[in-house]
């Protein structure tokens, strides 16, 4: 199966450092607990290094205070390959994190697209390559004109919009690249209905990998290596990931504190 899915393989990843603002940012419904931004900061720097020890160059830009979201770098860019598109966060105060984003991706050699119209919305979030086609949310945060965009930014790749019921704001929330075809969902409404969207529209069969815990299907595949999250995060899950995937290499990094936040593993960093 994983040979018909041309998954990029990446040199590159840029964070962003936790603020010490991080509990002022934005909040999905439900979730309302403190995070503890030391304890954040500290699994910050383990996936950091996780993707040091994936043979990555990992750019961190420094966090700024003004933007309590601004280590969620993946919503306020999708980079293919050269190409970086700059989206366009639903919320008004989450844009002032596209430039610094954008200055960095233009000191790294990359070609720079940037939403225009004042009517799309579209955040990294809700996008999912999964080697030959994209898959996007159509949610609160991202509509069909920041689709429109997406797929004229790389015209080479089929763009499917997956609807996403709110209170869950991003397709990312229930569902991500496992591995080339494999599909790993939470078990949700969402899941299952994003699924059957999913295998609606895609001339490709894929895998999907069935978990139990909210978040817990937010992995990493990076280069052949799984990177997720460890049993006492996700005890459930966990089983399934290392008997489903045990054939890969995996790597383990906690989310727990920015899990209090509605955030995890692919907020937190862009690859390319």
């Amino acid at each position: 199966m994983a040979d018909i899915f041309n998954f990029p393989t990446y040199t590159r990843a840029v964070v962003r450092e936790i603020p010490s603002s991080l509990n002022d940012g934005l909040r999905m419904d439900g979730f309302d607990e403190i995070a503890d931004v030391d304890k954040a900061r500290e699994e910050h720097q383990c996936l950091v290094q996780a993707l040091k020890d994936l043979g990555l160059e990992v750019t961190v830009l420094p966090a700024e205070d003004s933007m309590p979201d601004c280590a969620f770098v993946e919503d306020v860019c999708v980079v293919l390959g050269d190409r970086a598109l700059m989206t366009r966060p639903a919320d008004e105060c989450r844009r002032l994190e596209v430039d610094s984003v954008e200055r960095c991706m233009r000191d790294l050699g990359l070609e720079i697209h940037r939403i225009q119209d004042q009517e799309a919305t579209l955040e990294g979030g809700d996008v999912i390559f999964t080697g030959t086609e994209f898959f996007v949310g159509e949610s609160t945060q991202s509509n069909k004109a920041g689709h429109k965009i997406l797929a004229e930014t790389f015209p080479e790749f089929p763009v499917h919009s997956i609807y996403v019921t709110p209170p869950e704001v991003h397709l990312k929330g229930f569902s991500a690249m496992a591995a080339p075809g494999i599909i790993a969902l939470v078990d949700s409404q969402n899941g299952r209905d994003g699924w059957k969207e999913m295998c609606a529209k895609s001339d490709y069969k894929y895998e999907a990998i069935w978990l139990s815990e909210d978040c817990a299907e937010n992995c990493l595949y990076v280069n052949g290596t799984i990177v997720h999250g460890p049993e006492r995060q996700f005890p459930e899950s966990y089983k399934v990931f290392t008997k489903a995937l045990a054939d890969y290499p995996r790597i383990e990094v906690s989310t727990e504190e920015v899990y209090k936040l509605s955030a995890a593993l692919t907020c937190q960093c862009l690859l390319f």
